[in-house]
């Protein structure tokens, strides 16, 4: 077995496990750019509209519509970064963004609130948000915003 090309550029403290046993427990991405990501949204077709599109621009993308799917897929596959759809005024919603830090604390998460109030940027910080988009947004815009995360991270 070949491991990936995007496992050779993390750094195996990252994950816990050396590459020869990361490259067991993460799929081949061959053909993508970047390292995995996963939506987080409640809305099924929303996620996979945004998915279809970071497909298209190289991004190996996953979909978990609860918190608690999002915390198993943490559990099974490392990814690179987190795409939180939610309202960063709901306590649930922040408290899942917690969760997904301690779980994986070199992932970059951006959230997109849905909420156009100003947020405090010392909650973000607290609950391990490293980017919010508020909605509206521009996908071109978002897609930009992960492929320089995933630049500075190489």
């Amino acid at each position: 077995m070949t491991t990936p090309r995007w496992l050779s550029r993390v750094r195996p403290q990252w994950v816990g496990v050396s590459q020869e046993a990361a490259a067991v427990r993460y799929p081949d991405t061959s053909g993508v750019n970047f390292l995995p990501t996963l939506i987080i949204d409640a809305n099924r077709a929303a996620a996979e509209q945004m998915a279809e599109q970071l497909k298209h621009s190289g991004f190996a993308v996953d979909i978990a519509q609860t918190c608690a799917d999002a915390l198993s897929a943490v559990s099974a596959k490392y990814y690179g970064s987190m795409i939180f759809v939610g309202n960063v005024e709901h306590s649930g919603h922040m408290q899942c963004v917690t969760e997904l830090r301690e779980r994986m604390p070199h992932t970059w998460i951006l959230m997109i609130s849905v909420t156009e109030r100003p947020v405090s940027p010392e909650l973000l910080v607290r609950h391990g948000v490293d980017k919010l988009v508020v909605a509206p947004f521009s996908l071109t815009a978002l897609i930009s915003h992960l492929m320089a995360f995933s630049r500075r991270s190489r």
